[in-house]
């Protein structure tokens, strides 16, 4: 016997080494579920976590992004997300959670380019292009959120949030016509939004209804004072009342209200320039120009980012 026939018969003969048992995904994901139930968050975000990594379970990676989440952990959701779509790139549930993820973290760019795959893959699902309307706006591209808000209208009519958003998105490129009935319509759905009645009263603003616009955007300050939209018109309004002490407090307590925001900004130039206070007014005035020009780099960057995103 040779001794390369003679190695290969002692390796035939030596015992097998013990084979390491597949890893059960669906008990861990099980327990992590009882760990839940005991109020042990941190076992169950472990268990998922090793189903997820070492199982690559789908399931326990939506679970623990959705723990983390809600946790306060975006990056941690962000990061078991990512991993479940390298797992399963075309999984709805998955594009979906990452999409609700990215806008609740007021990430633009990646909540456009997923919900624009999720819009070719449901193209009749109207809760993805209402989304897809909202990380646009969200973006600063109005044109193309109008599109988008259009389009989740006509699959799903009358939905109270789509019109608001469609409204609101009007308001912004000024078509205020065009503002008005929906934001009406949306108020008869949901009379208790304070975000609906101060959007109609900027519509209403918009077209010249100045008394209407004036009792709505009180109507919603009774409801929320800080409400930036509401204390916006009550300024345009007092401002042509002439009332400048009055209509100054309103727009700054706009501004405060939405920092980003460069509506009040301009306002303020106008209104201090007839206190007499030019300085103020000077500054108010560089202050809307660098906001609008902040706005227009983020919707530049948003599009050479994106290629082209949501044209």
């Amino acid at each position: 016997m040779t001794a390369t026939v003679l190695f290969l018969f002692l390796l035939q003969a030596r015992p097998a080494p013990p084979r390491t048992p597949p890893l059960d995904s669906g008990a861990l994901i099980a327990r992590a579920g009882e760990a839940l139930g005991r109020g042990d968050r941190t076992e169950a975000k472990r268990l998922l976590g090793e189903a997820g990594e070492r199982g690559h379970s789908v399931r326990a990676l939506l679970q623990l992004a959705r723990l983390l989440s809600e946790d306060g952990n975006a990056n941690g959701a962000a990061g078991a997300l990512r991993a479940a779509i390298g797992l399963a790139p075309n999984s709805e549930d998955v594009l979906a959670a990452f999409a609700e993820l990215s806008l609740t973290v007021h990430a633009p760019l990646q909540a456009i380019l997923t919900l624009e795959s999720l819009t070719r893959i449901c193209p009749s699902e109207p809760r993805y292009a209402y989304q897809l309307g909202v990380g646009l706006m969200m973006g600063g591209d109005m044109p193309a959120a109008i599109d988008a808000l259009r389009k989740a209208n006509t699959l799903e009519p009358d939905r109270p949030l789509t019109l608001l958003a469609l409204g609101l998105a009007y308001n912004n490129q000024k078509l205020f016509i065009d503002a008005r009935p929906l934001l009406r319509r949306a108020l008869d759905l949901n009379p208790e939004s304070i975000e609906t009645l101060a959007a109609l009263s900027e519509a209403e603003a918009g077209t010249g209804d100045l008394e209407s616009a004036e009792r709505d955007a009180a109507r919603a300050l009774a409801r929320g004072r800080d409400n930036p939209t509401a204390n916006l018109v009550i300024g345009m309004a007092r401002m042509a009342q002439q009332r400048y002490p009055e209509a100054r407090d309103a727009l700054l307590a706009a501004a405060a209200a939405d920092p980003r925001s460069p509506k009040p900004e301009y306002q303020l130039s106008l209104v201090f320039a007839r206190l007499g206070d030019q300085a103020a007014a000077d500054r108010h005035l560089a202050q809307y120009r660098e906001k609008l020009r902040a706005l227009e780099a983020a919707i530049d960057e948003l599009h050479k980012r994106g290629g082209g995103i949501g044209r």
